[in-house]
């Protein structure tokens, strides 16, 4: 399965770390849910690498829910596609069990502040004790004074990996182009509200301004 996006120059091989972190940590049998699934490709990544476990996966597009079952169908893990919004996690149909593990790939920048909020809260109130949540999105630029720095990050990725990840004439720029629907959270952001969710979070990579970040729900 190819990957329907392919613009990050960096998103394979952080993709490919989600993937394994899941599939390293959830056991055969264990149940995992995927946030924003679109056609299934992370949890093909995931399934690739162990097959035995339960994907669950929400996405508001019916379409591409189907293009999800039709993908994975070869698995023998099982996968199963709800429709939802995650603007109103509460109100989608998600089964209700304990998830070892739940990830959304990039996914909340669509989303406005307090619903990223309510879907980590939903995260952390559904994953079993000792699971955990993986969050992979871009991240919001917040110090003009470093913006500079960023834009030497952003060329030497494109030098060396033969694309950009994204540019910007200024700090000013930058902002403008994000616009009014591309929505990151900042670092800080994340930072926060995960341990008000009540997760222990981890930056555990960062190419760019692109992260993945972990949140690690307590021993109980």
């Amino acid at each position: 399965m190819d990957d329907p996006v392919q613009r990050h120059p960096t998103r394979a091989e952080q993709l490919d770390i989600l993937a394994t972190l899941v599939a390293d940590a959830v056991p055969d049998g264990g149940a995992v849910l995927d946030l924003g699934c679109g056609v299934g490709y992370v949890a093909h990544l995931i399934l690739k690498k162990r097959e035995a476990i339960s994907i669950v996966g929400v996405d508001r597009n019916a379409d591409a829910l189907r293009k999800a079952e039709e993908n994975l169908a070869s698995y023998s893990g099982e996968f199963s596609g709800i429709t939802g919004d995650l603007e109103n996690i509460a109100q989608c149909a998600i089964p209700a069990q304990p998830y070892q593990a739940i990830y959304t790939a990039l996914t909340f920048h669509d989303l406005p502040d307090t619903a990223k909020q309510q879907v980590i809260g939903y995260a952390a109130a559904n994953l079993t004790s000792g699971g955990f949540f993986l969050l992979y999105d871009r991240i919001r630029l917040t110090d003009t004074a470093l913006f500079p720095l960023q834009q030497t990050i952003w060329s030497r990725i494109e030098r060396v990996h033969g694309a950009a990840m994204r540019t910007a004439d200024s700090y000013e720029g930058y902002i403008e182009d994000l616009g009014t629907d591309n929505r990151p959270a900042s670092l800080a952001d994340y930072l926060t509200w995960f341990p008000a969710a009540g997760l222990t979070p981890q930056v555990l990579h960062l190419h760019g301004n692109v992260a993945l970040i972990g949140g690690a729900k307590g021993l109980v």
